[in-house]
């Protein structure tokens, strides 16, 4: 019973990992937007905002499913939980969840009903230019933090797998680097052809 729970377990756990990727989309349809050159506050912007705004929730209960089967995980394994200072690649993913949970946090508490207030602000009618630089500062510093939580999400996979078989630290850096362009790829562009 005890290798079909793991089993079941760590399948949660990487489909898990893979809803996470959120950021991901979060940017391109960000970037999509400013492709569009629509005036700021029209239905674009509304369709947006709450896209944007109504993923959080679902956010917070992939990171609590992904930290709660892979500490489930650990303790299957028979260790205790020390095996988060002890392993690094555990502890360094544990923290890379941590940052990734405060950051939502900070977007979802903070940024978000900040852009809200600005827009309730301003309608009906056209946004003045203050408040329309006002929004424009805090979504770039919300899809900085998105960039931020994407880079963390595909290094904890990246991690994942070397959880229990460490790849040469020469391989685990070369592929941070390969992450961190992906990730500025996609801060910066649609990514029109994927990888590419």
């Amino acid at each position: 019973m005890l290798p079909v729970l793991t089993s079941v377990l760590r399948v949660i756990h990487v489909l898990t990992a893979m809803l996470m990727i959120w950021p991901f989309y979060a940017l391109v349809a960000v970037n999509q937007r400013a492709r569009l050159g629509t005036p700021l506050g029209d239905r674009v912007d509304t369709y947006m905002e709450n896209l944007i705004k109504n993923r959080t929730v679902p956010c917070f209960i992939f990171q609590g499913t992904a930290l709660i089967t892979g500490l489930a995980l650990i303790r299957l394994r028979g260790l205790g939980f020390g095996a988060l200072v002890s392993n690094p690649m555990l502890g360094v993913k544990f923290l890379l969840l941590l940052l990734i949970a405060g950051i939502l946090s900070y977007v979802h508490f903070r940024v978000q009903p900040a852009i809200d207030r600005l827009f309730a602000q301003a309608s009906p009618g056209p946004i003045p230019a203050q408040t329309a630089s006002e929004i424009q500062q805090l979504r770039l510093r919300r899809k900085r933090l998105a960039s931020v939580c994407l880079f963390c999400v595909l290094t904890i996979a990246m991690l994942g797998v070397q959880v229990w078989a460490a790849f040469p630290i020469w391989l685990t850096l070369i592929l941070l680097l390969a992450i961190g362009s992906f990730v500025r790829r996609a801060y910066a562009t649609v990514i029109p052809y994927g990888w590419v």
